[in-house]
Order: C-alpha cells, then sequence, then structure tokens
C-alpha cells in the first residue's frame, strides 16, 4: 500500500476521470487523498476516500469564470483558449502549491497523481521553497498536443483553404503570454529556470505522464519523449445500484439506438446539440436516448419525439453496450469510452481539446465531424445515417476498441506513479 495525492483544478471534465481513477486505486489498497475543489467533497467522501480543499483562487467555480463579461465576448479560438489558461490553470497555480505543500508537510511520504492542468506541483519542482512528492506523476485528459507547431493534431481548427500555419502561429502567440505570466508567479514563489511551451512543458515536467489515450487513437509521431506514455481509457463509472427506466426494454436491438449527450459542463444551452440531435432524427427509424448530465428534462424548449428517450443521468457503462452510433460535444472522456466500447461517434464542439479530438476521429475514419458546436438538426442527420451505413467505419471502431481492450489504464498508471 502506498499513500497517494490525487489533484486535480475544480472542471468537471479534468477532475471527473480524477476521482475515477482515486477510486480504483484505493480499491487496489492504496491510501488515496484527493485533493480539489471545494463542491467536490461530498462525492469523494462518500467514495470513503479523503479529501482536501484547494485553497484561496484555486477553489473557483469554473462557471462563473466562463460567465465573466469579458469571457462572454471571446469567439472559439486561440484567445479564448488564452483566457481560459490564464485563469484557470495559471493564476490559481499558487494556491494549489500552497494546498500541495499543506498535504506534504503534514506526510512527506506522499505520491502525487495529478491531472496535467493542475500546475500547483511546478513551483517545488523549479526551486521554489517547498517539498516535492515522491514522485510525480501527471494524467493528461486531452489528446497528444505537443511540438512547436501541431498543425492538424492542435487544437486550432482550420476549415478547407484556411492557412494553418498563420493559425498555429495565432494560437502560440496567445499561449505565449500566458506562458509568461505562470513565469512570473513562479518566481514570486521562488522558482528558477525557463518555463517550456506550455503544451510541451505539462507533458514534461512531471517524472511521468499517463495520457488517457491508445496508439489507434493518436497520430502516429516519432518523437514521444520515453517517460510519456499511452496508457488507454479509464473504464466508465461503476453503475452498481443504478434502477434502469421503465423504457429500458425499447433498447432489444430491434432499431439503431443512438445516444446524445452535451456532458457535464457545456451543458446550459441544449440548443446547441441535444436538440438539434432529438429534432434531426425524430422521423428516422431509429431510438435516440439522451442523457442530460444532471440537467432536469424540463429544460428541453421542444417537445420529445416518439422516438427518444430522455433522462437527467445515465451511467455510461450500461448504455454503451447497448449504443449504435453516440453523438457528442467532442469531450476526450465521452469520445474514448464510446470508442472503447466500440461505438461509432459523430462530434461538435469547438473549444478546448475538442477540435483535436474531432481532427483524429476525422484521420482514422471513427465516425463524422460536425465541425461546430451548434449544428443544424439537417446536419446531425445526415452525419448519423452517413455513419450508421459506412461499414469501413464500424470496422476501424471495432478494431480500435481491440486496442483500448489490450490497456489496463489502472494497472499502467499505478507502475507508471509508484516506480
Amino acid at each position: 500500500m502506498s499513500k497517494i495525492i490525487v489533484a486535480a483544478p475544480p472542471i468537471p471534465g479534468e477532475t471527473l476521470p480524477m476521482l475515477r481513477l482515486a477510486r480504483l486505486l484505493a480499491a487496489r489498497g492504496h491510501e488515496v487523498t484527493v485533493l480539489a475543489g471545494s463542491g467536490y467533497r461530498d462525492a469523494v467522501e462518500r467514495a470513503g476516500l479523503g479529501f482536501a480543499a484547494l485553497g484561496g483562487a484555486a477553489d473557483y467555480d469554473v462557471a462563473e469564470i466562463m460567465a465573466e463579461r469579458e469571457r462572454r465576448g471571446l469567439e472559439p479560438g486561440p484567445a479564448s483558449i488564452s483566457y481560459d489558461w490564464t485563469h484557470l490553470f495559471v493564476e490559481p497555480a499558487p494556491d494549489e502549491h500552497r494546498s500541495l505543500q499543506a498535504l506534504l508537510e503534514r506526510d512527506p511520504d506522499q505520491y502525487l497523481i495529478a491531472n496535467v492542468l493542475f500546475l500547483g506541483a511546478f513551483p517545488a519542482a523549479m526551486g521554489a521553497p517547498g517539498l516535492r512528492p515522491l514522485r510525480w506523476a501527471g494524467v493528461s485528459v486531452m489528446p497528444l498536443v505537443y511540438g512547436e507547431s501541431p498543425g492538424p493534431m492542435g487544437m486550432v481548427p482550420v476549415g478547407p483553404g484556411g492557412d494553418q500555419r498563420a493559425a498555429d502561429a495565432e494560437f502560440a502567440g496567445a499561449l505565449g503570454l500566458v506562458r509568461k505570466r505562470l513565469g512570473e508567479l513562479l518566481r514570486e514563489l521562488g522558482a528558477d529556470g525557463e518555463v517550456a511551451p506550455l503544451l510541451d512543458a505539462i507533458l514534461f515536467a512531471p517524472d511521468t505522464v499517463a495520457v488517457l489515450t491508445v496508439p489507434g487513437f493518436e497520430f502516429a509521431r516519432d518523437d514521444l519523449p520515453p517517460t510519456v506514455h499511452l496508457v488507454g481509457s479509464l473504464p466508465a463509472v461503476d453503475s452498481e445500484g443504478w434502477t434502469p427506466p421503465e423504457w429500458w426494454g425499447d433498447l432489444d436491438g430491434s432499431r439503431p439506438v443512438v445516444a446524445v449527450t452535451q456532458g457535464t459542463l457545456m451543458n446550459s444551452d441544449l440548443t446547441q446539440l441535444v436538440e438539434p440531435t432529438l429534432l434531426g432524427l425524430a422521423d428516422l427509424d431509429v431510438t435516440v436516448v439522451v442523457a442530460l448530465g444532471g440537467r432536469d428534462p424540463a429544460a428541453l424548449s421542444i417537445p420529445v419525439p416518439a422516438n427518444a428517450r430522455v433522462e437527467r443521468y445515465l451511467p455510461f457503462d450500461r448504455l454503451l453496450p447497448e449504443v449504435d452510433l453516440f453523438v457528442t460535444n467532442g469531450g476526450a472522456g465521452g469520445v474514448h469510452q464510446a470508442l472503447a466500447a466500440g461505438v461509432p461517434v459523430v462530434v461538435a464542439g469547438t473549444t478546448e481539446d475538442k477540435p483535436a479530438n474531432a481532427a483524429r476521429i476525422a484521420h482514422h475514419r471513427l465516425g463524422a465531424v460536425l465541425g461546430t458546436a451548434t449544428p443544424s438538426a439537417e446536419a446531425v442527420a445526415t452525419a448519423v445515417t452517413g455513419v450508421l451505413a459506412d461499414d469501413t467505419i464500424g470496422d476501424n471502431v471495432t478494431r480500435l476498441a481491440k486496442i483500448y481492450g489490450e490497456h489496463d489504464a489502472v494497472g499502467l498508471i499505478e507502475r507508471l506513479a509508484l516506480g
């Protein structure tokens, strides 16, 4: 048994996979303390894990930051990414550092497994006063993006005829300002040394990094550092104790099942993807299953079509085996869980890591890419019917699911983290 701190910034898409990992590590006999936003205390303690709340600016509400006036006026692209990285990851870093130090001062004999966007381990690793964990393992939910000019592998989508080099340069310039701010904060804490470009730094600074992906999903690269490992995807949340809704018997294989979700963070406006999917598929011979990521079904502004079933929450470990196609806004967690279950995807979304995920789906022909966060009902219907009829996509996803099945993400992370 080892003592492990599992840390993450308070963003659902970054924290929830780390909480799942924490539970699975505890089930293997380790003593786990989760360092996360105070809003996750109840979930962590219900799981029987130790909990420590992030302090100060590190304990923020992501919805409030995204709703700030300066953020609302930014279009998807380098400027919005720069704003998000600065306010969600860089400015909280000093208080993440202090929160981590408090745990290590209480007991220095601990390992750290941190989401790579948790920057609180950077100061001590770069010479600032403080304790370092026995070993620092990073876990990346994002796809593998690093290097001077990631191009179509990266997070800046360019349409037909667009200038990828110019887009990459603009993106690098925006992240350069974020990097400069991180350097200033680290120096204020007593750190020395130069901060690498951020997409490189988050992968190369930890002692080891586990990326929650597989080779068949990533672009082939021959420059992967030996400390970075593709470990597969985490298993879906265990649904023990969950009771299926009355309509569950409708998923009897008599016609294709299409599931749709906007996740748990980007689900405040269901007109973006859920409602176009409901409208576009209403007259097709499919069953549409909607998981609202915790929202009340009353939030829908349209009547639910006869071929649709809507629930506030559905566990993916029970849902995905019944599904023929998954429509998603493109977040890494849902995409990987679907592909690991052998389910093709139709992806929307233009922010965070979604363009990078979409680029990989298009490159490997694992589904369809809508290229917008707000597709029309007709565009969704066309994509869904096209993917369901495409045997090549089905074969590609089946082959990829076997690769996922060859990876034990939790076991690999355990071995990498504990040395």
